[in-house]
């Protein structure tokens, strides 16, 4: 059996309150070993979050740091690497600047990632550090909970499906920053911040009320401090369980005492003091909204879910077409809350599929294309729960609207033109009150846009009258053959009033053929 080639890549986190790096050799999901890394605490997200912008002496100390790591990536001969900033860099009103002056000084490209696809990359690592070990019960409803400095995502699972998701600009670093000293000093500052947090969080409560959550799963920086005051070695690279009553009375213990007392009892340094507080009553707020009966605290963190992507693109399209179907039940749960048909949906994917399939190779549409057609199909007549007269304008608003796990802002709009553009014609200038194509995607958008219009077509009357279809290319035309015992004649008719757009986008004349079946 030929052996596997090792490959080497180095992941670099550019985070609030640490930046850090992994250096791994890989040659699949299964080995993967960090050969080296290193991580150096910043203030960058304190910085940012009380003066919005990162200062001159913030980003020479980056950069620095970031020499640093490029040298010992050049040591190891590292060629593959990826760089992604976070919440404070993304909320940087000179962010631009920030990272050009990186590209200068370093030659490192840094991406900036949306809280969504954040919120993902961390999920994907803790999802595969619960699936190994194996010692929770299969199916049970799990409210996934990533603290960060200055966000919250909250991602409830069940069945292996997710449910509900939701992130707040809501974090330790963020709630320390609303708050000056003298406040936080105040005698009645637990009870004010508990009021602040959850009034911040209300939104979530109605939507978890119905929930059944058996365990809570906390990941973030300061799970390792309450870890420690819990009296357990949070630097361990493993899960660490606790019974949610327990949490509960540590919680009474704790929220009454004052700073200095946190200081004295704890043996804290007075900086990790001021994160307690937030930190406590944040995790008690998260179990009023769902009382779980289990807490399980990962060590996982956002550069573990960078490698384990990487890796897994690289090495196991399984894994990653089973973690799209994960994302998909998502986008299939944003379809419920806003009471989609999904059989039309179901069957509007399902043609649209078999149709992008014959396309992808000869007009350059690869994996990721289709998966954004995918959650479109799923999506595209959402905006029918507001208005069913500008129900696509609707479809559009809704899922911009809409945080979508995993998926970045671009990417969104992608599939929101695509939902809106099926029902009109995509042309590179649009008439005013049409939601605008930057020129970059106009391409893209047209070529799904164009599929789901013909696929639509083929469910016109909402009756799932097709039960299959066959696609062919031959010449200059698109056969589709639908198999179907009812009578088509709706179907045809839009089909090929709908064929027009997609003969000018992909030069093939789409032909529509029934046979008995």
């Amino acid at each position: 059996m030929k052996k596997k080639k090792q490959g080497i890549f180095a992941a670099i986190h550019v985070g609030s309150e640490m930046i850090s790096l992994q250096i791994i050799e890989y040659s699949d999901l299964d080995k993967m070993k960090i050969v080296d890394e290193a991580s150096k605490r910043v203030k960058l997200g304190e910085e940012t979050f009380k003066h919005k912008r990162i200062s001159f002496g913030m980003v020479t100390e980056i950069c620095e740091l970031l020499k640093g790591y490029k040298r010992l990536m050049d040591e190891y001969g590292v060629e593959e690497y990826s760089v992604q900033a976070t919440t404070a860099v993304r909320e940087a009103e000179n962010q631009a600047y920030f990272l050009d002056q990186i590209l200068v000084k370093t030659g490192l490209h840094v991406e900036v990632v949306e809280m969504p696809r954040e919120i993902y990359t961390k999920y994907v690592s803790i999802l595969r550090t619960l699936a190994n070990a194996k010692e929770f019960v299969s199916g049970s409803g799990m409210l996934f909970v990533d603290i960060s400095s200055g966000g919250l995502g909250i991602t409830y699972m069940k069945d292996n499906e997710i449910k509900y998701q939701q992130n707040l600009h809501i974090g330790v670093i963020r709630i320390k920053e609303d708050f000056d000293r003298n406040q936080r000093s105040c005698n009645n500052f637990g009870r004010a911040l508990t009021e602040y947090i959850s009034s911040t969080v209300g939104p979530v409560r109605e939507e978890m009320a119905t929930k059944d959550v058996r365990y809570l799963v906390l990941s973030g920086t300061e799970t390792e401090l309450v870890l420690k005051m819990f009296g357990k070695n949070g630097q361990k690279k493993e899960i660490e369980c606790m019974q949610a009553e327990d949490f509960m009375k540590f919680y009474d213990r704790v929220r009454n005492l004052s700073m200095t007392q946190l200081v004295k009892v704890f043996n804290l340094e007075q900086t990790s003091a001021e994160l307690v507080l937030p930190t406590i009553i944040l995790y008690q707020q998260l179990l009023s909204l769902a009382p779980a009966k289990e807490i399980i605290i990962t060590p996982d963190r956002f550069i573990d879910g960078m490698k384990t992507l990487y890796v897994a693109r690289k090495t196991n399209k399984e894994y990653i077409k089973g973690i799209q179907g994960v994302l998909l039940s998502l986008v299939d749960s944003i379809g419920t809350r806003y009471n989609y048909d999904r059989n039309h949906a179901v069957q509007v994917e399902k043609f649209a599929l078999a149709i992008f399939d014959s396309l992808r190779k000869t007009h350059g549409m690869d994996d990721h294309c289709r998966l954004l057609l995918r959650a479109a199909c799923i999506l595209h007549d959402i905006g029918k729960y507001i208005c069913l007269r500008s129900h696509s304008l609707y479809s559009y608003e809704l899922i911009m609207s809409t945080d979508i796990l995993g998926f970045s802002n671009k990417d969104k709009r992608i599939i929101a033109l695509t939902a809106y553009y099926h029902s009109h014609l995509l042309f590179e200038t649009q008439p005013a009150g049409s939601p605008q194509v930057e020129r970059s995607i106009v391409p893209l958008v047209a070529k799904l846009a164009a599929i789901l219009r013909l696929a639509d077509a083929m469910d016109r009357s909402y009756k799932q009258k097709i039960k299959s279809c066959k696609v062919v290319i031959k010449g200059n035309e698109m056969i589709v053959t639908a198999k179907s015992k009812y009578d088509l004649t709706l179907e045809e008719w839009t089909f090929a009033n709908k064929g027009n757009f997609f003969e000018e986008v992909y030069g093939l004349l789409p032909i529509l053929e029934k046979v008995e079946g």
